[in-house]
């Protein structure tokens, strides 16, 4: 079923947000030089706001019509909270995110790498009303209150429902949703408990992915575009581990940390197969 959905949901969620953002690469500032190509998009960022400011049934009306799912049963995660605040949409704490994990933990790890999967969860989600039902709640939760003028609260708001993929990439998903980053970061502390040699509890690795937002998008980054070798579980756990003893002595995580706990990791992945180097060689 869901499926099928993104199947159906997926070219009209890529062709929508290709059109409601201004792209610099192409087109450069949105001065008078190219009115004719800022105007519509302003215009369809205009539609958002109003689509906002028209509260929970307005909002998701809009979404459906991009989308093309007008009647469409979306068959979305279940939250465990009857409503989330502003704050918790924007950036869960440790406690909601691990409740999270916990209700969400049979999702399949391809359907929760795929942004529009959550926008048609948080489409479901806003016509429920857990974000609130009115316009100003609605914007605050969705990070569109956010922002200096419409390109930049309609960026906000893209990232916070599921990423941009077409301009972030595969770490959009991961870092800029706060929802489905809870997921990720839920999962991979389950990965890194499971490794004995670590000594680390799922809610201890998890309180270190969640110490620093910067750090956790670092190590996304890393892990998806530049070394692969971490992906390993072993490796994995042995970055971890090294930020948790980063934590512990300076009380706070650098993204400069995350560099330093992968750089010995990743040299050493370029020597051996790292499934098959003892905890003591990887994690040292």
């Amino acid at each position: 079923m869901i499926n099928t959905l993104i199947d159906a949901a997926g070219p009209k969620f890529t062709s929508w947000q290709e059109k409601i953002v201004f792209d610099r690469g192409r087109h450069g500032h949105p001065d008078r030089k190219n009115q004719h190509v800022w105007m519509p998009i302003r215009a369809r960022q205009e539609e958002l706001q109003a689509a906002i400011r028209g509260g929970h049934e307005a909002l998701g009306a809009y979404l459906r019509r991009v989308l093309h799912i007008s009647n469409r049963a979306l068959d979305a995660l279940e939250l465990p909270r009857r409503e989330l605040t502003p704050d918790e949409c924007q950036a869960p704490p440790i406690e909601l995110e691990r409740e999270l994990w916990e209700a969400w933990r049979g999702l399949k790890p391809r359907l929760a790498s795929r942004p529009v999967f959550w926008l048609l969860c948080h489409v479901e989600w806003i016509e429920q009303g857990r974000f609130g039902k009115t316009g100003h709640r609605l914007a605050a939760a969705l990070g569109s209150r956010r922002g200096k003028n419409l390109e930049a609260k309609t960026r906000n708001l893209l990232r916070h429902t599921g990423g941009i993929p077409h301009e972030r990439g595969k770490t959009s998903v991961f870092s800029d949703c706060p929802l489905a980053r809870a997921w990720w970061r839920g999962r991979l502390a389950e990965q890194v408990a499971v490794v004995a040699e670590a000594g680390m509890s799922a809610q201890e690795a998890h309180s270190v992915l969640h110490a620093n937002r910067q750090t956790w998008e670092t190590l996304a980054t890393l892990g998806i575009r530049k070394v692969t070798a971490i992906s390993q579980p072993m490796a994995r756990a042995a970055v971890v581990s090294r930020l948790q003893a980063c934590l512990h002595k300076h009380g706070r995580l650098r993204p400069a940390d995350v560099h330093e706990a992968v750089a010995p990791v990743a040299r050493m992945g370029l020597r051996w197969s790292l499934a098959h180097v003892p905890w003591q060689g990887v994690a040292k």
